[in-house]
């Protein structure tokens, strides 16, 4: 990926090639990689003539890396309009804040230009301006505009009123919608600034904390000082906002380096950065670090998870579609405990085993009510993951299977609908309920249910055979599947669950 070295001094050489060029904003850059042509694409205010743009093309040459056989200069006049600016606003949120723009309409963009400043107003409910103040969406909105227009931006928000006169649609939708951005956040007090003044004194728990740019707080539980291969130093820091744990890099600043080494083990900080993955873990990348003092009255807030809906939307559960072998514990009574609790068997499909680098590409499930086997629910699924050779060697799942099907997130909601208020049972339980938790956890629902392992109870009730794995298992009952794919493996399991029942009710 092509970047400039010094984005500020490189539109400042831009600016200087001429006056009508003062305004002027760089919008993008396009890479032509099999002619190694670039293209720079400016904006601005005032028309160009051939001359300055010559002019331009020069300098931007110069700029240029050598590695580039030809360069072109591309300046489009747009001049900062109420009525563009507003529309482009609108626009921007409805497109990347769906859940702040639910009922967000034209008229609640407010905007008025004074010389090349343009300040707005963003008229949202209560929910949706506690989400812009969290999440930095002002500042995304400034840097978009500041590339499409030739101004200065300053936004700011106000509290509206929701209208009584929504539909019960709108309603759904929108509390839907608001589940999906609720963030629990620590206020911090007695800010001191170290970087910058805006990064506020509201912070996201750690634990909620996703890929992405956050503000964050905490204790610093660890600080070391490095050098880059260049001399320059940069500092490890790691924070605990007693919600969870991050560590990461704070890159140095001429201005701040003394204020940054000051800090130490203990002291609390506010910071606004981006969280990636390093090496599979979370790290973030701090980008400005304010003291504050962590509130010692703080106490976790319980985090709100969706309740299984009401109605099946995507997935639909069908009747049992299975011949039930001969038990070799035909003679045994069905115990009570299999009498009087639900039970769902599961078992899912994998693109690998690495919980945080791959998906699921199939959930099959039978729920167990009375000791019999009364219904099934099985569903391909689309990862955001690769599938594997080897997991398509041994599945048979392949890419072309699966890019109709719906994704995890679809599907999760019909999934809770199916297991509520059951006992869940899988073989090898804790790799496909990590699985399940994740992606459950992604759509903000707990997964509590009590969990059987029936390769725990093989290894118990059974401890005469050599393994515990299902082939074994169900070679030891007569039950006939194929193995590794979603919904056979949970009949079988559920076969073999509910003879192992039977086993434990006469130990």
């Amino acid at each position: 990926m092509y970047s400039l070295k010094d984005s500020v001094e490189f539109i400042e050489e831009v600016r200087r090639v001429d006056e009508s060029l003062q305004n002027a904003r760089l919008n993008s850059i396009e890479i032509d990689r099999e002619t190694q042509k670039i293209t720079y694409n400016f904006i601005c205010d005032r028309m160009v003539s051939e001359e300055v743009r010559d002019r331009l093309l020069k300098s931007v040459s110069q700029m240029t890396l050598p590695a580039f056989t030809e360069v072109s200069v591309v300046v489009k006049k747009i001049v900062s309009n109420d009525e563009l600016i507003k529309n482009a606003i609108y626009r921007y949120l409805k497109d990347n804040f769906t859940s702040i723009s639910i009922f967000l309409k034209p008229t609640d963009v407010i905007s008025t230009c004074v010389g090349n400043t343009v300040k707005y107003v963003l008229r949202l409910t209560k929910d949706g301006v506690e989400y812009v103040n969290v999440n930095g969406t002002i500042r995304k909105l400034n840097e978009y505009l500041s590339k499409n227009f030739c101004s200065d931006f300053a936004g700011s928000t106000e509290v509206k009123e929701l209208e009584e006169t929504i539909s019960l649609i709108s309603e759904e939708v929108y509390q839907a919608e608001l589940k999906k951005i609720e963030h629990r956040t620590i206020k911090v007090k007695d800010v001191v600034v170290i970087d910058d003044d805006t990064i506020g004194d509201v912070a996201t728990y750690i634990e909620d904390a996703t890929n992405g740019e956050v503000t964050l707080c905490g204790t610093i539980t660890d600080i070391a000082e490095r050098e880059t291969k260049n001399g320059k130093p940069f500092f490890i820091i790691k924070i605990d906002d007693t919600t969870g744990k991050i560590g990461g890099v704070y890159f140095s600043k001429k201005g701040t380096l003394s204020r940054i080494k000051d800090l130490k083990i203990g002291d609390d900080i506010i910071a606004r950065g981006s969280i990636g993955d390093y090496k599979g873990a979370q790290s973030l990348t701090y980008d400005k670090i304010n003291r504050c003092t962590f509130p010692k009255d703080f106490v976790k807030k319980e985090k709100y998870k969706n309740k299984a809906p009401k109605h099946y939307k995507l997935v639909f559960p069908e009747p049992a579609n299975t011949i039930k072998m001969n038990s070799v514990f035909d003679d045994l009574e069905i115990p009570e405990e299999l009498l009087n609790n639900t039970y769902v068997v599961f078992d899912i499909e994998t693109t690998g085993l690495d919980l945080m680098n791959n998906g699921i590409t199939e959930i099959g499930a039978v729920k167990v009510v009375k000791g019999k086997i009364v219904e099934q629910f099985q569903t391909l699924i689309k990862p955001d993951y690769a599938i594997s050779e080897d997991n398509m060697a041994i599945t048979g799942i392949t890419p072309e299977m699966v890019k109709d099907s719906p994704k995890i997130g679809s599907v999760i909601p019909d999934f809770m609908k199916f297991i509520e208020g059951s006992i869940i049972v899988a073989h090898n339980a804790e790799f496909d309920c990590k699985f399940i938790k994740r992606f459950a956890g992604a759509e903000e629902y707990d997964v509590n249910n009590k969990v059987l392992d029936t390769m725990e109870m093989t290894r118990k009730y059974l401890p005469f055979l050599k393994r515990a794995d299902l082939a074994t298992l169900a070679e030891h009952f007569g039950i006939i599947f194929h193995h590794h794919r979603a919904l056979s493996d949970a009949y079988a399991t559920a076969e073999a669950f509910i003879e192992l029942m039977k086993i434990k009710a006469k130990s």
